[in-house]
Formats: C-alpha cells, structure tokens, sequence
C-alpha cells in the first residue's frame, strides 16, 4: 500500500513509528476533520534531530503518554518545547492497576483473568475496558473539550489504546464508523515489516500457530475495535448519550466541538 495516498499521513518518519494524524476523515454531516489538530503514532523516543524538528513544527500544546509507568520510564519522550507533557496508562486490570504488558503484567492478568486467555479474548475485553470510566480516556476528552490542540497522543506501539483513543475522538467529531476503522486497521500497513519479520525474532522450530498469534500480536484486530464500538451502543444507545453520561459534555457542547475541529 501506499502510504502516502491514506488519509492523514504525516511524511519524514519510519512507517514503523505508525505516526499519522486524523486530520482528512469523513464525518457523517458530509464534513472532515481539519488537519493539524490530533497526531496519534508511537512513543516519541529514538528521534532523529530532523524528526524533532518535525514534531516541533506540529506545535503540540497537549502530549497524552497512554504507557503504564513502567513502560515509560525507561525511555522517555521527546516532549517538544511549549508541549504539556502527562502520563496516564490507557488500559487498566480491574483493580485499576495500570496494564504494561511487561511479563510481570501478563502472569498477574492469567492469575486474575485466565478466562480471558482461554476464550483468546483477552485483548478485546481490554479495550472495551477502556470505554467505561477510565482516566485517560477523560483526560482526553477534557483537553479535546478545553481546545488544548494540537495534541498528539501515542502508547508504545501507537496501535491498541491509541487505536482506542483514535476511536474516541472520531465518536466526538461524528467521523464515519467505516473511516474510523479504516484508519484503525492502517496500524498493519504502517507496521507491516515489524509483524511479517515476527518468525525471524523466534526460534526456528516456533509452531505456525504461534507464529501467527504473535504476528496478530503485532498489529491490530478490527474486531476489537467493532467490539469497543458497539460496547458503547449497547450501552448507552448513542454517541452522544456516551459523552453526556461519561464525560458530562452535552450534545450542544458536542456540536461546538464539531464546528472547531471540522470543515
């Protein structure tokens, strides 16, 4: 695929970096999503001095880090002058602690969670997790809300709880449900030689089916997404009653969002 020609993309950085805005995406009242407003990719660190230079041109008032601490901590990121820089973990166990999926994390979720790794589940329940009640998809909204933009919010990879956050504010700006998963699935192109080179980080005798988990590890599932969405359906029965009811933003509140960030 070329990237170039999707929506949204952002020239001078490695596809790997899974860096893109929304800016370009069709709402449902026929508008877009102005461009230069919401940057989403991976964690900003390991930059070139011509890719800081980038970043800086985005002119990020707001940098939303959805790692767990322990991701975070050991490689910090580029935060660019002027930029107000917060951490908080985008997915949580339901204690509220943060997900890290480092393997301490992994053996806490099968001693806590075992169904959701026999049903192979585990990854969509997460993500509906962050739907409901979480902290930083607040705090996302509420600098969506106060205009603290340009922001760029990013995990690790850019792909599951960015995927998520992507999500949340294509449901704010009225994006369409087949453009907010297309760009959702634009993960696997973006970072397409790091899931086709997975059998070449594995032993040799690694078996086909494992191979193929963590290839689908590596990337994104549109089932999960469909899954995010259609919690919040079911749920509250409308986008707009899921903002009124989770983030106390009205619908009128939510139309003055649209005429700032659409065109």
């Amino acid at each position: 695929m070329n990237l170039s020609a999707t929506t949204g993309y952002v020239s001078g950085f490695m596809p790997e970096l899974n860096l893109r805005e929304l800016g370009g995406l069709p709402c449902v009242d026929g508008r877009h999503v102005r461009h230069g407003f919401f940057y989403r990719g991976s964690a900003l660190v390991g930059l070139s001095p011509e890719q800081q230079a980038l970043v800086d041109g985005f002119g990020l008032k707001f940098l939303l880090d959805l790692r767990a601490a322990g991701e975070a901590a050991p490689v910090p990121d580029y935060v660019p002058q002027g930029a107000q820089y917060l951490r908080c973990g985008g997915m949580r166990m339901p204690d509220g602690s943060e997900v890290d999926f480092s393997p301490e994390m992994i053996q806490k979720m099968e001693q806590e969670m075992p169904d959701l790794f026999e049903n192979g589940n585990f990854m969509r329940d997460l993500y509906v997790g962050m739907a409901f009640g979480n902290p930083a998809v607040q705090t996302l909204v509420e600098h969506l809300m106060s205009g603290e933009v340009p922001l760029y919010f990013h995990c690790t990879a850019g792909k599951d709880r960015t995927g998520v956050c992507a999500l949340v504010i294509g449901l704010a700006l009225g994006v369409t449900r087949e453009a907010m998963l297309s760009d959702f699935m634009l993960t696997n192109e973006y970072r397409r030689p790091i899931i086709e080179s997975v059998a070449d980080r594995l032993p040799p005798d690694t078996p086909p089916e494992i191979i193929e988990r963590w290839q689908k590890a590596n990337g994104v599932n549109i089932e999960d997404a469909e899954a995010f969405l259609d919690a919040i359906i079911e749920r509250y029965g409308s986008a707009e009653v899921y903002f009124a009811e989770e983030f106390g933003v009205s619908a009128d509140e939510l139309a003055r969002l649209r005429e700032r960030y659409l065109e």
